[in-house]
């Protein structure tokens, strides 16, 4: 079946039809306004709740921009034909992070009500001499602020580089940007795991700041690039609704984008099965304590929901070749994945607050519509600016033509 695409898979056209757009911008755009205002309204009736509410929301969409920065420089190290045609829209997505550094203000502003370290007499509470070096040396409002802005230039200014090489050969069809792209990849890869790793130490592991685990970082990134396939692969899915790429992104692309969401279903669990072996076993107070938090009142609920939910069904639904190749299953898989992704962000950062068990509110619905359509709406306005894929690049006819074997 795929032989008789090739013929006319050059018959797409790599923009959005205007009537398409315009209809997508007045959705975000509508999004964007009753997001706002509801995060707004949340705000004037309780700061502490909006601030924790938005923290999620604000995380959520970081660790999937990460994770599509970190599996955009794979492509470039791998050299990977299949992925050439759904690259852009990665791409894109990647080009949120100038737009989260933004995003990062209300989590700046609202320090004192998220972390217990911003507070001098909490610092002054504290007994170990070890334990007060911490604070002096790491863990202040002024060092935590400047560490923000230090990542925020650094994945803003690599994504750019890696968009803007990309975006050069739309036109050019040149090498150059290619190998370009290969080089700054290599540091970056290192330099996005380091830096991602610190940001999740940072805005989400200190909301406990008695609680370390030195595989934190990895698992924020696993589960944010496990998010970063899921959100990818929905929106080819809605562009073949509306008949955009649909000769171009083939089964053949979503098998491999299949794959990808099943792997990293797995090393997620793996990672979290690691970080929970080693605290189990090491049994050290300042560290079983995130697992005790966890197994408090209805938030036991969610931990076994993350279990079966983010990775034994997960798993059982993507595990055959078939499921991966057929477009409904994908489509419920990566709404399900996008899903349990916020799920466990909610897990990580909310027991901190709501002791007790889980307390949702309306004002996490609100922050995250707000958050997400933010990103939403420039990620749609930059659709415009460049083909929604990269038709310049030497490997792109090969990714057309890609076959699974």
């Amino acid at each position: 079946m795929s032989h008789s695409h090739h013929h006319h898979a050059n018959t797409d056209s790599y923009y959005i039809p205007d009537a398409i757009w315009d209809r997508g911008r007045n959705v975000i755009g509508a999004m964007f306004l009753l997001g706002w205002g509801a995060a707004l309204a949340g705000y004037a009736q309780n700061h502490d709740q909006f601030f924790q509410s938005y923290l999620v929301a604000f995380f959520f969409a970081f660790s999937i921009a990460i994770g599509a920065t970190l599996f955009t420089m794979i492509q470039h190290l791998t050299g990977s034909a299949w992925s050439v045609p759904v690259r852009r829209i990665m791409e894109n997505i990647m080009m949120s992070m100038p737009v989260l550094g933004l995003l990062f203000i209300p989590v700046a502003l609202g320090i004192h009500s998220l972390y217990e370290w911003s507070h001098p007499e909490f610092v002054a509470k504290e007994v170990m001499e070890l334990k007060k070096g911490v604070y002096a040396n790491f863990l202040n409002p002024k060092l935590f602020y400047i560490r923000a802005a230090v990542y925020f230039v650094i994945w803003s200014f690599w994504a750019w580089k890696l968009y803007s090489n990309s975006k050069s050969q739309d036109t050019t069809k040149a090498l150059e940007p290619t190998f370009a792209n290969e080089k700054w990849s290599a540091p970056g890869m290192l330099l996005f795991f380091l830096s991602g790793s610190l940001a999740s130490f940072d805005w989400v592991m200190s909301l406990n700041p008695h609680w370390y685990s030195t595989m934190f970082g990895v698992y924020c990134l696993a589960g944010g690039a496990w998010g970063f396939f899921a959100l990818l692969t929905f929106i080819f899915l809605r562009f073949r609704a509306n008949g955009i790429m649909a000769n171009s992104v083939t089964t053949e692309h979503y098998h491999d984008l299949g794959k990808w969401m099943f792997a990293l279903t797995v090393f997620w669990a793996y990672i979290a099965f690691c970080q929970y072996m080693l605290i189990w076993y090491a049994n050290m107070p300042e560290e079983t304590i995130f697992f005790k938090m966890r197994r408090t009142g209805s938030w036991e609920a969610m931990s076994g929901v993350l279990l079966f939910g983010h990775f034994v069904l997960t798993f059982l639904v993507l595990l055959a070749r078939n499921s991966k190749r057929t477009l409904n299953v994908l489509r419920f898989a990566t709404v399900w994945i996008l899903a349990m992704h916020y799920t466990d962000v909610y897990w990580l950062i909310m027991p901190n607050f709501h002791k007790a068990g889980i307390a949702f509110n309306w004002v996490d619905l609100a922050t995250l519509v707000a958050v997400m359509s933010t990103v939403a709406l420039a990620f749609w306005m930059r659709l415009r600016k460049a083909p929604i894929a990269p038709i310049g690049d030497p490997r792109f006819k090969k990714g057309l033509e890609f076959q699974n074997v």
